[in-house]
C-alpha cells in the first residue's frame, strides 16, 4: 500500500471574489519512508491551491493539507456545483496513489452594464442609437428594454424588447426615436429621454439620452436662394452693360452698308434704304422691349435680394446672439481649459469632493460653456455632478454609464460668474483599475465674456 486520504467535507460553497478552505488527511500506509505529491484535478484547479504541496512521511505517519479554494469574481468562472478530485502520488509506490474526491458550489452574482451610443443623436426625423448590454456576471441572464420621454413627443421602435446574454458576452439593440410632430423651420428642439434595462436577476439599470430634431427645411436652402439673387442682378448688369450696346453697334453697321449700297444702284440704293430703316425700327423697337423687361426684372430681384439678406441678417426666425440674461455668446474670448479630479472613495454616497477650475472667473466678466466632455477612462464607480456654485446642481451622470460622453450646449449655453463659479463633485464608490483615487476628468470649451450691466 502507498497512501491514505481522507476528505472530512465533500461539499463546499464559496463567493466569488472570496476564499474558502478545506482540510485533507494523507497518511503513509507503506512500509518504507515514501514521498507524496498533491495536485487537484478539475475544472477549479485555476483557481485552487494545496499546502504543503509536497510531504515526507514514516511509515505510518499522517499529515494534514491545507486545500484552499479562491474563485475570481469574473464571467470567466461560471456559477454552480464544480466537482475536483485532490490527487496524492506517492514515489516508491505509484500504483498505491490515491484520490479523493469533492465538490464545490460557486455562488452567482450579476453585474449588468447599459450604455447608449450615441448618447445624443440630431436628425430632422429620426434619432438612432444602440443600446449596449454587457453581462460580466458568472450566470445568464435576460434583459428587457423599455425607453420612455416625459413629455411624450417620441415614438420609439426596438428591434427587440428581450435578449438572453450568456456570463461575458454582450447584446445590442438599435433604438430609433421618432419625434410625433415635425415643424418646417425653427430653432433645434432637444427631447431628453429614458431607457430602461431591466435585468432577470439585478435591479433596473436606467441611462439617459437626448433626441436633438432639427427644422424640415435645410439650412442651405437660405443661403442658397441669396446666391441665385445676386447670379440674377449680375445678369441684369451685364445685359445693360454689354448685351445692349452690342445691339446698338449692329444698327449702326447695318445702317452704313446700306449707304455704301446707294451707290452702286440708285433705285436698289432706296429700296435698300427702305429695308434698313424697317429692319433698323424693328430691332429698336424689340431692344427697348427687351430694356423694360430686364428693368422689371431687376427690380424684382432687388426686391428679393433684400428680403433674403433682412432674413439672413436677423438669423433665420429672429433673435440675436444673446445667451441668458443677455450675455454676448459671441463675444469675448474662446476658452477652453479641464478639470482634474482625484476624490477618495466613501462609502457615504452623499459626500462629494469638489473641484474647480484653476482660473478664477473676473467679476467684470462671465463663463459661457458651449461643449463638455466627460471622461472616466479607468472605468471608476461613482456620481459625478456639474455645479453651478456649491448647491445648484445642472447635470448628474454615473460613473459607471460611461468612460466619455459629449454635453453640447450650443442652443442652451450654460453661464457661470464669480458669484456663482462652475464646479465638479464626484462620489467615489470604487476607484477603477489599480487606482487609489477616483480620477475623472471634465474638458470644457465656451467663451469667456463681458457681463450685462446691470447684472450682479
Amino acid at each position: 500500500m502507498g497512501a491514505a486520504t481522507a476528505l472530512p467535507v465533500h461539499d463546499l460553497r464559496v463567493e466569488p471574489g472570496d476564499t474558502t478552505t478545506a482540510k485533507m488527511l494523507v497518511r503513509n500506509t507503506g512500509q518504507v519512508v515514501d514521498q507524496y505529491t498533491i495536485d487537484v484535478v478539475g475544472n477549479c484547479a485555476e483557481w485552487t491551491k494545496v499546502e504543503p504541496k509536497v510531504v515526507n512521511l514514516l511509515p505510518g505517519a499522517d499529515v494534514e493539507v491545507t486545500v484552499t479554494f479562491a474563485p475570481a469574481k469574473s464571467s470567466q468562472v461560471s456559477a454552480g456545483v464544480v466537482p475536483f478530485g485532490l490527487r496524492v502520488l506517492s514515489r516508491e509506490d505509484p500504483p498505491g496513489s490515491a484520490v479523493a474526491e469533492g465538490t464545490i458550489e460557486v455562488a452567482p452574482f450579476s453585474d449588468v452594464l447599459v450604455e447608449l451610443v450615441p448618447r445624443q443623436s440630431t436628425s430632422r426625423r429620426r434619432g438612432k442609437h444602440q443600446v449596449a448590454i454587457d453581462n460580466n456576471g458568472n450566470q445568464p441572464t435576460t434583459v428587457q428594454v423599455d425607453a420612455r420621454d416625459e413629455e411624450e413627443a417620441l415614438d420609439f421602435r426596438l428591434d427587440h424588447k428581450l435578449a438572453a446574454i450568456e456570463p461575458g458576452a454582450a447584446a445590442f439593440i438599435r433604438l430609433r426615436a421618432v419625434p410625433e410632430k415635425r415643424f418646417l423651420k425653427g430653432a433645434d428642439r432637444q427631447h431628453p429621454f429614458i431607457v430602461t434595462v431591466v435585468p432577470s436577476n439585478a435591479d433596473p439599470i436606467a441611462t439617459r439620452g437626448t433626441m436633438t430634431q432639427r427644422q424640415l427645411l435645410p439650412s442651405w436652402l437660405l443661403p442658397l436662394l441669396a446666391v441665385l439673387a445676386l447670379l440674377a442682378i449680375a445678369a441684369i448688369v451685364l445685359y445693360e452693360t454689354v448685351l445692349k450696346p452690342e445691339i446698338k453697334s449692329v444698327a449702326q453697321d447695318a445702317a452704313v452698308k446700306a449707304a455704301k449700297s446707294q451707290e452702286s444702284s440708285l433705285v436698289s440704293a432706296a429700296s435698300s434704304a427702305q429695308s434698313a430703316a424697317g429692319a433698323a425700327s424693328s430691332a429698336a423697337a424689340a431692344a427697348q422691349a427687351q430694356a423694360a423687361q430686364a428693368n422689371k426684372q431687376a427690380s424684382q430681384a432687388n426686391n428679393a435680394a433684400s428680403s433674403v439678406a433682412s432674413v439672413v441678417k436677423n438669423g433665420g426666425a429672429g433673435g440675436g446672439p444673446s445667451g441668458q440674461g443677455g450675455v454676448d455668446i459671441n463675444g469675448g474670448t474662446a476658452i477652453a481649459f479641464s478639470i482634474q479630479t482625484a476624490a477618495p472613495p466613501t462609502a457615504n454616497q452623499n459626500k462629494f469632493t469638489t473641484f474647480r477650475p484653476s482660473q478664477a472667473i473676473p467679476a467684470d466678466k462671465e463663463l459661457v460653456v458651449t461643449y463638455m466632455i466627460l471622461q472616466n477612462p479607468n472605468g471608476d464607480a461613482g456620481t459625478m455632478e456639474i455645479r453651478r456654485g456649491a448647491t445648484e446642481a445642472l447635470l448628474t451622470e454615473g460613473l459607471a454609464n460611461f468612460r466619455d460622453l459629449d454635453h453640447p450646449f450650443q442652443v442652451e449655453p450654460l453661464n457661470f460668474t464669480a458669484a456663482k463659479p462652475l464646479e465638479v463633485a464626484v462620489n467615489c464608490q470604487k476607484p477603477g483599475g489599480t487606482a487609489a483615487q477616483c480620477q475623472p476628468s471634465v474638458l470644457v470649451t465656451g467663451r469667456l465674456v463681458k457681463k450685462p450691466s446691470g447684472t450682479p
